[in-house]
């Protein structure tokens, strides 16, 4: 099976997939959980993370080899997406044309399921934490608890985006500052031989 990017970053694969092996999680959640281990520094495609995350979907037993390659891969175009330099990342949100309180929902799992995942990868001291990615860190927390009933839906709609913008450009900080692999990093203009 060759998987292309678009087969597998997209929301309603990602739903379909998590069906295939009754995942407790949602969409969103599930992405979240791995955006947040890749930018708690868990980079390894290892058997042991696939197990560590698919309990953290909620799914019991081993997942079949067909979803063992599906969700390799989910991680490793997340981790690309990541990494790029053109920050090309965003997380896997329902599409515009769903209702404003469903995406706003689906946020709020999203910002929940980074904190879990970013939690997963391991505990860290204070001090490690620069006070943006401290800062990055509440407000994505206080994201994942936001009201889905929402009035005025032009006005929620542009507000809406503001804040995906915001937790995209957070995630992707955090993921910089503890999850980028510095050791193999080429700085730029770097000659290589």
């Amino acid at each position: 099976m060759s998987l292309q990017v678009e087969d597998v970053l997209d929301y309603y694969e990602l739903e379909a997939e998590l069906r295939k092996i009754d995942a407790l999680a949602t969409p969103s959640e599930a992405h979240g959980i791995l955006c947040g281990q890749l930018s708690g520094g868990l980079l390894d495609d290892t058997p042991a993370w696939l197990r560590q995350f698919m309990t953290n979907l909620g799914v019991k037993g081993e997942p079949w080899e067909n979803a063992r390659e599906w969700f390799s891969e989910l991680h490793r175009f997340t981790l690309e997406e990541l990494s790029d330099d053109q920050f090309n990342f965003s997380p896997l949100l329902p599409d515009d044309e769903d209702p404003l309180g469903d995406r706003l929902g689906s946020l709020a799992e999203w910002c929940s399921g980074f904190l879990a995942g970013f939690g997963a990868a391991g505990s860290r001291k204070v001090e490690e934490f620069t006070e943006d990615a401290m800062n990055a860190l509440r407000d994505i927390q206080q994201i994942s608890q936001v009201d889905t009933d929402i009035e005025g839906e032009e006005d929620g709609e542009a507000a809406y985006f503001e804040v995906v913008e915001y937790v995209r450009m957070a995630a992707l900080m955090i993921y910089t500052e503890f999850g980028l692999d510095r050791d193999n990093l080429i700085p730029p203009g770097a000659t290589i031989h």
